[in-house]
């Protein structure tokens, strides 16, 4: 099976979603494709106590101001339901659950494939993010069956983590704070990660200490 549009965008983030809002507006048949089965979802799937680093008067897409408070830091959740009450207002054509396995080009047009059906459109807009397959390094699997090993896609809560010292691999914003997270719930951890603005430092973080 096959359908035609003007325009294909992959992925319904905020990239995503803000394509379709100005597309709707001059009235460019399109439709947005993505793999969660909700709006919002990439966020929901995130750790429990994830907040985002900026205010929520800078966190509206175009149309809809975020309101809150001043100052207020949204959390994953209320950004992730702002995200689908944005795609519903506007009635953007997002379809959820929808996996795009292949895009290239024909002649002058493209074709998407996706879940046994295929897409046609004369322009693509690819809005996945650039972190959307988590990478393990492959010596991983043949560390000891003991350490537990959990990605920070799969981190939910210092409560998956078994007693005693973490480590941390990663000083991107993910990994600075679950490594502080992990301290504060009383574990030894050590974040390690290459930036040349880091120096070797120890804090005391709640009840645990944070090496870096």
């Amino acid at each position: 099976m096959s359908e035609r549009h003007a325009a294909i965008v992959i992925g319904a983030g905020q990239a995503g979603l803000s394509t379709s809002y100005y597309l709707r507006l001059r009235q460019i048949d399109h439709v947005v494709l993505d793999a969660e089965g909700r709006v919002g979802d990439a966020w929901r799937h995130r750790w429990d106590s994830l907040r985002l680093f900026t205010p929520a008067a800078w966190n509206g897409l175009p149309g809809l101001s975020y309101l809150a408070a001043s100052g207020y830091y949204p959390t994953k959740d209320e950004m992730a339901d702002y995200l689908q009450s944005y795609a519903a207002r506007f009635e953007l054509p997002v379809r959820g659950g929808v996996t795009v396995e292949r895009l290239e080009r024909e002649g002058e047009r493209y074709l998407v494939t996706a879940g046994g059906r295929r897409y046609e459109a004369d322009h693509v807009v690819v809005a996945t993010g650039a972190h959307g397959r988590p990478y393990v390094p492959a010596f991983a699997a043949e560390l000891d069956p003991s350490i537990v090993q959990l990605h920070s896609s799969a981190y939910r809560s210092p409560r998956q983590l078994p007693d005693g010292p973490a480590l941390v691999v990663g000083a991107g914003t993910s990994g600075v704070e679950i490594a502080i997270e992990a301290a504060r719930a009383g574990r030894p951890t050590t974040l390690s990660g290459q930036s040349p603005r880091q120096v070797p430092r120890i804090a005391r973080v709640g009840n645990g200490r944070l090496f870096w």
